[in-house]
């Protein structure tokens, strides 16, 4: 059932209101957000499935105090390298593809049934395909700048404690809470970049400043959102392992039928408990949209102007 505009939630909502609207979309839109995230995840658990296969099933154990043979050694390597490819397989596959599709379509989606506009599994991926680039680039960026803030982070620490000992190592210790600190404050600012991104049709830089700007005196406000999504998608995925994972300790977890019950926990667990997160954010994003920007009297001109406002 669609939403009229006069019941589209648009005013400053508290962290409460904003968490009740968040489960609300998800338990009137349940089948349309499930089957949005099942689309990618799905495929990549049959793969993930597919790959397992390839992995040694006795891989070599050293015996102590005798060394291995050179073809015990040429089996390990072989062993380790095919480990190697097939996490690096997946993690590609989840980086590249999962993340930036999944979130885009579920963000589309989100977006149109909040404001009560209509929408499909189909018209939100066709969607997410155009903005899949900036999304991965903007995937991108975040993991280089988390990387290069960890090496810096790593070489200053070292040269304290090569230039000062004792003391260097208590100023690197102090250098790296606050980096923690810092990190936090500065992931907190950017929590509305993919869904500015998505819904404005802007890059992947100027989303990082757009965020910046949305949430520029109201951070305390979106860490407490962030906090409250996470620890409910915690919540929601602790409960749902205890429900797949007491059948599969049952029948054993290494074998057939333990794998096939933790695989099906795990692809259903992804599939109910991502809309928590990423519905929460782009919920996030309309309520300081409407705070900063008046976004609620910014629609409702809109629809004035086009006759479909309310009586």
């Amino acid at each position: 059932m669609q939403s009229s505009p006069a019941d589209i939630r648009l005013r400053p909502l508290r962290v409460t209101e904003l968490l009740d609207t968040v489960f609300s979309l998800y338990r009137r839109n349940f089948w349309l957000f499930v089957a949005i995230v099942a689309v990618v995840q799905v495929p990549y658990q049959v793969i993930d499935d597919l790959l397992s296969l390839a992995e040694p099933t006795k891989p070599f154990k050293p015996v102590a105090g005798r060394a291995p043979s050179p073809a015990q050694l040429n089996v390990a390597l072989h062993d380790a390298a095919l480990l190697v490819a097939v996490v690096a397989i997946l993690l590609v596959l989840s980086v590249a593809v999962v993340v930036p599709l999944q979130t885009a379509a579920f963000t589309k989606a989100v977006s149109e049934r909040f404001l009560g506009r209509p929408a499909t599994t189909g018209a939100c991926y066709r969607f997410a395909v155009r903005r899949w680039g900036a999304l991965f680039i903007l995937g991108l960026i975040y993991l280089g700048l988390s990387l290069g803030a960890l090496i810096v982070l790593a070489l200053l620490g070292a040269l304290l404690v090569v230039l000062l000992g004792a003391v260097g190592a208590v100023a690197a210790g102090l250098l790296g809470l606050a980096a923690l600190v810092a990190g936090v404050i500065c992931y907190v600012r950017v929590l509305v970049a993919s869904p500015a991104l998505v819904l404005e049709g802007i890059g992947p830089w100027t989303s990082i400043r757009r965020s910046w700007a949305l949430s520029s005196g109201h951070a305390g406000r979106a860490f407490g959102v962030l906090v409250s999504l996470v620890l409910v998608e915690l919540l929601v995925t602790a409960l749902l392992g205890i429900v797949f994972g007491i059948p599969a300790g049952l029948v054993g977890i290494s074998t057939g039928p333990g794998i096939f019950i933790r695989d099906l926990g795990t692809l259903i667990t992804g599939v109910l408990a991502a809309p928590i997160l990423a519905g929460g954010l782009t919920l996030l994003y309309f309520d300081l949209r409407v705070r900063k920007e008046a976004f609620d009297l910014e629609l409702l001109a809109q629809q004035l102007v086009q006759g479909s406002g309310p009586d």
